[in-house]
């Protein structure tokens, strides 16, 4: 059999002499310059029997000047502080040349052009000689067939005629940083303005008629029904006692000795429709005693009034700053507890459950017990019409806020907040808001609360900026003085994250709709037996539930008290709900390849997280957040689930807001 003969391989190319040498430029010292000589090769094997030689690179020292090449320094001549602080980054090399940069550089063309000597301690970019327009550079993996779409986008050139008026203080470059309204406007409090403020009397509100109806009969029948339904069973049990609360009647069960708990569990089902029963709920046992709780609902639930709570005893005698009432417990005990120690509040339950009637009533209890100068409020009402009772007060910070857009501004400048108050703390050496406001008796920092009405709706608008804000709120705001209420009605995981809820260890659960959404609230089921209506859990921090019936106030009680309120004193906010809008359009989170992406979105005609992420080879949280800054902007649309987002903009607004962004 013939073999096939290999074809000879041609080689294209003529090999080069291994004796030519090749020259590369480098930046020595003079301690460092050092010359290579041509050494034979020596191989392991063969030794000094080889013909081939090492050609070693030749160190040349270059005519030109090489600090005019050298855009990565080994050395720099700033520290990386001294980076951060001038141009807002620790490489600035990377930057995109433009702003008080741009303005940097420009005039330090000029002054070579004039004093034809180098300028001294700077570190800035020089475009090279061979980069002309017609190779912009361009973003990783950018194709040049996409860069051609960017042409409209391009910038005007910028005059340098006008550089020598610059006022130096201009010349010198600061970081971009995000909307900081902190630094301009910062919460203070005088007490000198409210020396004559009254604080709201409890005769502002309605007397309610004291009529509590006779339930002794339901009670006997009620209590006849579950023991025959034990007797039925032949479970060794029977109704010890019961007590009679404002929407249900707990009966205690006592056990025959032997029975084990869950046969009354068990009986649920039963129980309940013996009963005749919407819902009843079952505590085995009763904290703290040796009994099994049945709660069942009143035939004739009673209205607990807002009035009675501010005018009971324990009230009263409250002294901790931010005290609310909540209501009444089943054994008829006013229930009260403070913001102050919460530090932080969540509710949540379904509609009509009694979540924003809580919320007044909250509200009404600050109002009626701190000055403006002790207390200053933030309300977040994306639904627009719950707080619409309390505009104009002189105890907020800004109008009720009822754009996302702007709610998302207004979490950021909270957390900017937070931090100049902790800088002052560390300042002064004090601790929390309490100890300094002992030290500074003269100029004192008021308690500051935030209501988020809805947060859901917030979430879908913006959910890593708004998750974020909260985060840090709640994880570091208590020793400054600033306190979150949280409220929402769709109790799930995409709204209430493991991020949010670990931080807020104070919960009210109104009635849901299953016990899924129990556990996403309290981490523990029961909410979904709630009945509505004020009906709710309250679980303190660090303490067991607490079955509460939630107090009642009307729209003429709210609008009696802030009438009282916006009578004394004329509001005086921060910065309105405009300006906050305008702010979190105009003014966002720069990045550095924002510009990039944004000329890269509209060519594509569309803002794809993913497509964003693998085509500039950056994270996906960054992507989103550069997606996020763009739909400020105006430039794409807002979230839509899995789809990409569209461009609202054609070529011409396009190149107004790259000029804008610039």
């Amino acid at each position: 059999m013939w073999l096939k003969r290999k074809k000879k391989l041609e080689v294209p190319i003529e090999r080069t002499a291994d004796d030519t040498p090749f020259k590369v430029y480098e930046i020595l010292t003079e301690a460092e310059k050092k010359k290579y000589q041509k050494q034979h090769f020596v191989s392991p094997i063969l030794g000094h029997n080889v013909k081939d030689e090492v050609v070693i690179p030749e160190n040349v020292s270059p005519k030109k000047n090489m600090d005019t090449m050298d855009y990565f320094r080994t050395h720099p001549k700033l520290s990386k502080d001294d980076r951060i602080r001038k141009y807002g980054t620790a490489y600035p090399e990377f930057d995109l040349v433009k702003g008080k940069n741009l303005n940097e550089v420009l005039a330090s063309q000029q002054a070579r052009v004039d004093k034809k000597t180098p300028i001294a301690e700077t570190a800035i970019i020089e475009t090279p000689k061979d980069m002309t327009e017609e190779s912009p550079t361009l973003p990783p993996k950018v194709t040049p067939a996409i860069t051609e779409k960017f042409q409209f986008l391009k910038e005007e050139p910028i005059q340098t005629t006008e550089l020598s008026h610059v006022d130096e203080k201009e010349k010198e470059p600061t970081p971009t940083q995000s909307f900081q309204p902190s630094m301009e406007k910062a919460v203070t409090s005088n007490p000198k303005k409210d020396k004559d403020y009254v604080l709201p009397p409890a005769s502002l509100l309605k007397i309610p008629k004291d009529e509590k109806p006779d339930q002794s009969e339901f009670i006997a029948h009620k209590k006849a029904i579950i023991d025959r339904t034990f007797s039925e069973f032949q479970i060794g049990a029977h109704v010890h006692s019961h007590t009679q609360g404002p929407t249900v009647t707990r009966f205690e069960i006592v056990l025959d000795s032997g029975v084990r708990i869950n046969k009354i569990t068990q009986l649920q089902d039963n129980l309940k429709m013996n009963l005749s029963a919407e819902q009843i709920r079952i505590e085995a046992p009763i904290p703290g005693k040796s009994t099994v709780g049945i709660e069942v609902p009143n035939d004739q639930p009673e209205t607990v009034h807002f009035y009675s709570i501010v005018e009971s005893e324990v009230f009263k005698k409250a002294t901790t700053p931010l005290t609310i009432g909540l209501g009444l417990d089943i054994d008829g005990n006013v229930i009260h507890t403070s913001i102050k120690a919460m530090p932080h509040g969540l509710l949540a339950g379904q509609t009509g459950s009694g979540k924003s009637v809580s919320i007044n009533t909250v509200l009404i209890s600050l109002l009626m017990r701190h000055k403006p100068s002790e207390l200053r409020m933030m309300l977040i009402d994306p639904k627009m019409v719950e707080l619409a009772s309390f505009e104009d007060l002189p105890h907020l910070i800004t109008p009720v806020i009822t754009d996302a857009k702007a709610a998302t501004a207004a979490l950021k400048w909270a957390v900017d907040e937070m931090e100049r108050r902790f800088q002052l703390f560390a300042d002064t050496r004090v601790r929390d808001l309490d100890s300094y406001n002992v030290n500074h008796p003269q100029d004192p920092l008021p308690y500051m609360v935030i209501v988020v009405d809805e947060l859901a709706d917030l979430m879908m608008v913006s959910s890593q900026s708004v998750e974020e804000s909260i985060m840090r709120l709640t994880q570091k705001a208590r020793a400054a003085g600033i306190h979150l209420l949280i409220a929402t009605q769709r109790p799930s995981t995409d709204v209430i994250k493991g991020t949010i809820k670990s931080n807020i260890p104070t919960r009210i659960a109104f009635s849901v709709a299953s016990h899924i959404d129990s556990q996403t609230i309290l981490d523990a089921s029961g909410a979904e037996k709630l009945i509505g209506k004020g009906d709710m859990l309250f679980m303190a921090h660090g303490k067991g539930k607490k079955r509460l019936q939630g107090a009642f106030i009307d729209d003429e009680d709210i609008l009696a008290v802030t009438e009282f309120i916006r009578n004394q004193m004329p509001p005086e906010y921060l910065f309105t709900s405009e300006e906050l809008i305008d702010r979190a359009t105009k003014t966002f989170e720069q990045d550095d390849l924002l510009l990039d992406v944004a000329r890269f979105v509209i060519a594509q005609q569309e803002a794809s997280i993913n497509k964003i992420s693998k085509t500039f080879n950056i994270g996906f949280n960054r992507a989103q957040s550069m997606v996020e800054s763009l739909e400020a902007a105006g430039i794409v649309s807002e979230n839509k689930g899995s789809k990409a987002r569209d461009v609202l903009v054609d070529q011409e607004e396009a190149t107004t807001i790259i000029k804008q962004l610039s």
